[in-house]
């Protein structure tokens, strides 16, 4: 008796298991995917919906009216001032590069610490309305607790370095295409304070920088003159009083009321609904998580079955 060859049960029946387990157990993945969906809600209605204050920089023009010229002018090779400082391109750093590192660092912080209101509202859990205390919950608890093992304590009244941590984590800088400007976001849930902070720190950072470079081209300006006090030989007074004349120009130049370093090529603008969590990414993303997870687990019990 010839017997006749049947197709290889796992490769046919496995397809078909999962099939008849999906429609048996339909109804859990359902639970699940509404369970999911339900604690979406929940997550959207106990995490601060914020929004997202955003602008656009880029560097300053170096050439025409606005030309600040070098910090320090050199010869050239024609006997010509107005070229830029030596050195390797290794080593060239610009204003505009100055000024994206700044933003995040303890200086810029300082000069917005100025404002006696801004630290209360950058750290709002450790504000009760009157002065400085220490945040309430479970989780800061256990970081007392911690530090206290460890012979440190909490911090109470945040510092200058504190602040430039907090910057640091909120803000976001993004290239713009492939050009040099660069987009700085943060997100608050105060909209008015996220423009406000936004375009208050990208100004500390640009003033920073201006008053460096007064410094600097003044301390120049200072040396050259005493070196003129005891140059008396013509052949050698001619460079330095050249030298001078360059460098009062820049000194000039920077006392302009115009961005020293980085020009806002957009202001800060934000949502007037918050952005942060996106309800249309949240919901849909739990619901279909949540019903993968239920069939996965229906599946699961029905192969742990037999």
């Amino acid at each position: 008796m010839v017997e006749v060859s049947r197709p290889f049960v796992g490769e046919t029946g496995g397809l078909g298991v999962l099939a008849g387990t999906l429609r048996s157990g339909w109804r859990f993945a359902l639970a699940c995917g509404l369970a999911a969906l339900l604690l979406a809600v929940l997550g959207l209605r106990l995490v601060p919906a914020q929004h997202t204050a955003s602008m656009v920089v880029g560097p300053t023009a170096r050439t025409g009216v606005a030309a600040m010229g070098p910090r320090m002018p050199v010869h050239g090779a024609d006997g010509a001032f107005g070229l830029a400082e030596p050195g390797t391109g290794e080593e060239t750093l610009s204003d505009f590069s100055r000024f994206l590192e700044l933003l995040g660092s303890v200086p810029v912080a300082a000069r917005l610490m100025a404002d006696p209101a801004l630290a209360p509202r950058l750290f709002p859990e450790r504000w009760d309305g009157t002065g400085w205390a220490a945040p309430s919950g479970a989780g800061a608890a256990l970081k007392r607790l911690a530090l206290g093992l460890a012979g440190r304590e909490d911090w109470l009244e945040p510092d200058a370095e504190a602040v430039a941590a907090r910057l640091r984590r909120m803000l976001v800088v993004a290239p713009v295409g492939t050009s040099p400007m660069r987009r700085l976001s943060l997100r608050h849930p105060d909209r008015a304070f996220a423009l406000e902070l936004l375009g208050r720190l990208a100004a500390a950072a640009d003033a920073h920088l201006r008053a460096e470079a007064s410094r600097r081209s003044a301390a120049q300006v200072a040396h050259v003159r005493a070196k003129l006090a005891t140059v008396t030989q013509a052949d050698h007074r001619r460079p330095l009083v050249d030298l001078l004349a360059e460098q009062e120009r820049v000194s000039l130049l920077i006392e302009v009321d115009l961005p020293f370093a980085a020009d806002p090529i957009q202001p800060p603008a934000a949502a007037r609904q918050p952005d942060w969590p996106d309800p249309l990414v949240v919901l849909p993303g739990a619901l279909a998580g949540g019903l993968a997870l239920g069939a996965f687990l229906a599946t699961y019990r029905a192969v742990r079955r037999g």
